[in-house]
């Protein structure tokens, strides 16, 4: 799979509240605290790098991101509904709850995240590389899958329902009480310790 990595010219060190003034987020470092409440509408981060930073008080609508990176920032609750997301990074971040419903997502990678809870229904997702990350309670309902690569992804207790994961490999993730339907589990590759919890999903009595 040829992935494509966020591209970061010469970036200077920038502060929310200045890019907000003319709607302008591009070529920035942001790390800084945020104190009042901020809503940031209708605009698109290009080329911007985010540390350390806890959004807790920031409202994300209507946000576009392109060459993207966020690092040990708290996204915790965030939605990205119907965004563009292409070629960003989320490494060692929290994003328990976050919702990316109906959002279109390329060359992403999430890398030491926390994102339980995430919600991925109706996304579109090519070119994405999960690794290291907790992944648990998610739901993948009709989601649109294409070149996905996942390592060492806790997908416990998960949903994947009417989604197409065909020749997608498992077999070093944890899946135990996920639910898969039948069009979910199509050419999946699974290792034989993950066949009795696939054969639970189907109602099948597994006897020892």
């Amino acid at each position: 799979m040829k992935f494509n990595k966020p591209k970061i010219a010469k970036c200077i060190d920038k502060k929310i509240a200045d890019c907000m003034i003319d709607n302008e987020f591009s070529n920035g470092i942001f790390n800084e605290e945020i104190d009042e409440n901020i809503k940031l509408e209708s605009i698109t981060f290009d080329g911007c790098v985010f540390e350390n930073i806890n959004f807790s008080k920031i409202e994300l609508e209507d946000v576009d991101l392109v060459d993207v990176v966020f690092r040990n920032c708290d996204l915790s609750n965030q939605s990205f509904d119907k965004m563009f997301i292409d070629r960003v990074l989320f490494e060692n971040c929290k994003m328990i709850g976050v919702s990316f419903v109906d959002a279109t997502l390329k060359d992403v990678e999430f890398g030491g995240c926390i994102a339980k809870y995430m919600n991925l229904s109706g996304a579109k997702l090519n070119n994405i590389i999960i690794n290291s990350s907790d992944f648990n309670e998610s739901t993948f309902l009709e989601t649109s899958v294409k070149d996905v690569e996942f390592s060492k992804v806790d997908f416990s207790n998960s949903e994947f329902i009417k989604t197409s994961l065909n020749d997608i490999d498992f077999t070093d993730c944890d899946i135990t009480g996920a639910y898969f339907d039948l069009k979910s589990l199509n050419k999946i590759k699974i290792n034989s310790f993950q066949c009795q919890d696939i054969v639970r999903t189907l109602g099948v009595i597994v006897e020892d």
